[in-house]
């Protein structure tokens, strides 16, 4: 049986660093992204002085509440999609810039020896979490792997988180036996021992191209120096080896 968690978990990280202004950017951040952008703040604050606050939930959510009027800087998505749409809104200072390419990955707490996705057809799993496809890129990711690779065979185990974290937390607590989730999160230093987990084929799932845009407001400048940080070597120095 299908269904869907619904229960929102937004995840509100902060950043702590001393601001000469007291500017506070406003970052709005993919959940696939939380790990990664954490550090990333650390290290533009490290360099600019200028304090940073991470809003963490799906692409689609934080897209609509920026749509919404939410008072966000910077939009870090898990897709192109979402980013592009705000900029078809008007609500971007230009068009989005790819900064990743996200990989998908299967994993799983459980005592459970796995190295292909065949695991999943095995009668003893009898869940599998993915992240929901109509607001979490990778959700859309994971459902295209499993159409691809099982067609509507395992339908019955899939169950939805809303996004990539609460997904992460199904994995975590074991409700879920297996999961797909980015190798963002696999890699992360507070995660990355946990568990095993495999490398998804790319060849069962379309381009993950993930985008990044600044959000028109008041603080634009700084938000300019936020995006330029991220599409800088420094940056991508930062993003690179948890991708990896």
């Amino acid at each position: 049986m299908r269904y869907i968690l619904s229960n929102l978990i937004l995840v509100v990280l902060l950043t702590n660093c001393t601001s000469e202004n007291n500017n506070k950017l406003q970052i709005a951040t993919a959940s696939n992204m939380q790990f990664v952008s954490k550090k990333l703040c650390e290290a533009f604050t490290q360099e600019t002085n200028i304090e940073c606050e991470m809003i963490v939930s799906s692409s689609g959510k934080l897209c609509a509440q920026i749509i919404s009027g939410a008072p966000f800087d910077i939009f870090i998505s898990a897709d192109m999609k979402y980013p592009e749409i705000l900029f078809n809104e008007n609500k971007t200072l230009g068009r989005p810039k790819i900064y990743t390419q996200g990989k998908l990955v299967l994993w799983s707490l459980k005592d459970t020896l796995f190295n292909t996705l065949d695991i999943l057809k095995n009668n003893n799993v009898k869940h599998i979490c993915i992240a929901n496809p109509v607001t979490a890129p990778y959700g859309i990711a994971a459902a295209e792997t499993i159409k691809k690779k099982f067609g509507n065979t395992i339908n019955q185990k899939i169950v939805k988180g809303e996004s990539i974290s609460q997904t992460n937390q199904f994995i975590l607590s074991k409700a879920a036996d297996f999961g797909f989730t980015s190798l963002f999160i696999v890699n992360s230093d507070f995660l990355k021992n946990k568990g095993k987990w495999i490398m998804v084929e790319d060849s069962l799932y379309q381009p993950i191209k993930q985008g990044i845009v600044t959000i028109k407001g008041d603080r634009v400048k700084l938000a300019q120096q936020f995006e330029q940080f991220i599409l800088s070597e420094k940056g991508q120095k930062i993003i690179d080896p948890l991708n990896n």
